[in-house]
């Protein structure tokens, strides 16, 4: 997968050393570049929507909890 490609990825969102990290169900693990913070769902189900950065890393443009719709106005408080 190319730099620069969007991606919408669904897992439990996790603290991790340097931000945030999404777990994968099926193993996998993406580290995440958050504006604004996000501590709130951490431990939570949640789809990020964002472009990849680099060989693990999403630049997060949208995060909401799953299955839940995604409202600007919701989003707006992380700083999006």
């Amino acid at each position: 997968m190319p730099r620069g490609t969007i991606h919408r990825e669904t897992g439990i969102l996790r603290g991790a050393p340097l931000g945030y990290a999404l777990e994968m169900d099926g193993g996998g693990r993406w580290m995440l570049d958050i504006n604004g913070s996000v501590r709130k769902l951490i431990g939570k189900r949640v789809t990020v929507e964002g472009k990849r950065m680099g060989f693990d890393l999403i630049h997060v443009d949208r995060i909401w909890h799953e299955g839940k719709l995604c409202r600007r106005s919701w989003l707006r408080r992380f700083g999006f």
